[in-house]
């Protein structure tokens, strides 16, 4: 006659009761102190796993519980959890015997990595402020890649995204995980890497302190953030990423920035500048009103006057000088005239008139070499005034045209078919009719006598 489930598990659990009280050693993992105040654990080493239970009471008499890794040693007793159908051992001592096989293995990797350099500051790339892509590599279809993309699309959704599916547990993972590294990190577009996957033990996160997993970590050139577990986990893979978030969702935040704020500033970047530009195109105006406004550029009349009022200064500097070399002969002569008076003898007569004569000569010769002079400066600037002036280059075959009100014909549109001008040769005015137009394109060379000089007419 069959029996029911419950009857079998309490045949079971009277069979492990018969077991007795008994001490097992193993490695402690996913140990958790509910809020009831149980303990609940499990317990493993290499082959095999068993579930953990401590009591509130016994775990207030225990003192500190062993942290995850760590070998211990749990005093106890077996029993049956009928409502799952699993055996449990119910501790009543958990005594410390020393770090687990994983926790060893992770501070010897570390330490050994360390040594090489592949966590040092120095070999940290920075992100990007705005990548052209996003390289995730995870696990397709996890809480991961959707708290990922998510957190990627909420801040910038027009952001491209390239996924290397990879396993993230168990003993294909390190190898699957490099694969997908070394796939994103060749992808032209991807400019930054996220690598990570949700939170779990000790032993559901090992894969990121595999060797194979850290050292593709630090040998890609693209920028990698790793993103494993909670903020409480820590990997290896933390330490030879350039950048760790405490989760998925904030790894998304740290490789892209909010699109809105980004448009707010370039809003703001964009008014800015047309307000700079606007500020120098009125500077610019200014000055070239100030610039067309300078009686320089009014006109060739008031250069050839200034030429004028020169050539008066050098003469009159000219005249000044030659009056002067006059009056210093003039006292010359009385005063030898005077010492001749005073002289007396016929001898010191003769002698003071041979000196006066010579005195005379050399008057005679520094008044020819001064006017000489002059001559040659005052010829000199006429040349540089006749140069600068309007007929000279009238002189050379060019013309001046103009219409009957005195304005200077400077286009065709000034002077329409059928309209009178006058055009200044370099010996009088012509009047003239105009009869025929020919525009001419200015990067085309004439093709008829070369052009008037700018503001001086046609030739």
């Amino acid at each position: 006659m069959p029996i029911s489930v419950s009857a079998l598990t309490q045949r079971i659990t009277a069979t492990l009761d018969g077991i007795g009280s008994l001490s097992v050693q193993g490695e402690l993992a996913q140990a958790k102190v509910a809020p009831s105040g149980h303990l609940y654990a499990t317990l493993k080493d290499a082959s095999a796993v068993i579930g953990l239970v401590m009591w509130r009471s016994q775990v207030v008499r225990n003192g500190p519980v062993p942290r995850d890794g760590e070998q211990v040693v749990v005093r106890g007793a077996v029993s049956v959890y009928a409502p799952r159908g699993q055996y449990q051992l119910v501790a009543t001592r958990i005594t410390r015997v020393g770090q687990g096989d994983l926790a060893a293995r992770f501070e010897a990797l570390k330490a050994r990595l360390l040594a090489e350099g592949l966590f040092d500051e120095e070999r940290k790339i920075p992100l990007p402020f705005l990548p052209r892509a996003v390289g995730l590599a995870t696990a397709s279809g996890s809480a991961a890649l959707a708290d990922l993309l998510h957190s990627i699309r909420s801040r910038f959704p027009r952001m491209a995204v390239v996924l290397a599916p990879c396993l993230v547990q168990g003993p294909a993972a390190p190898a699957e995980i490099a694969r997908a590294l070394a796939q994103l990190d060749r992808h032209p577009d991807v400019e930054v890497i996220v690598v990570g996957r949700g939170g779990g033990s000790l032993e559901d996160l090992w894969a990121f302190n595999d060797e194979v997993v850290v050292r593709a970590i630090a040998a890609c050139r693209t920028p990698v953030v790793s993103a494993v577990g909670h903020e409480t986990d820590h990997t290896l893979s933390d330490l030879a990423a350039d950048a760790r978030a405490k989760t998925p969702t904030s790894a998304g935040e740290m490789v892209v920035p909010v699109l809105a704020e980004l448009e707010e500033r370039l809003l703001a970047g964009r008014v800015g500048l047309d307000g700079a530009v606007d500020a120098r195109l009125a500077e610019a105006r200014v000055r070239l009103e100030a610039f067309a406004s300078h009686r320089a550029l009014a006109g060739p009349g008031h250069q050839v006057e200034l030429r004028r009022q020169r050539l008066d200064e050098l003469t009159a500097r000219l005249d000044e000088g030659m009056d002067g070399r006059l009056d210093e002969a003039r006292r010359s002569v009385a005063v030898l005239s005077l010492r001749l008076d005073h002289a007396g003898p016929a001898l010191r007569l003769e002698t003071a008139r041979e000196r006066l004569a010579a005195v005379q000569r050399s008057i005679t010769q520094a008044i020819a070499h001064a006017l000489e002079q002059r001559q040659v400066r005052l010829a000199a600037a006429a040349g540089r005034l006749n140069a600068l002036s309007p007929l000279a280059v009238l002189s050379r075959g060019f013309s001046v045209a103009r219409r009957p009100d005195g304005v200077l014909v400077r286009q065709l549109a000034q002077a329409p078919i059928g309209s009178a001008i006058e055009v200044r040769v370099s010996d009088g005015w012509i009047d003239a009719a105009v009869t025929a137009q020919r525009p001419q394109a200015l990067d085309q060379p004439p093709d008829g006598p070369p052009a008037a000089l700018p503001g001086y007419g046609t030739r």
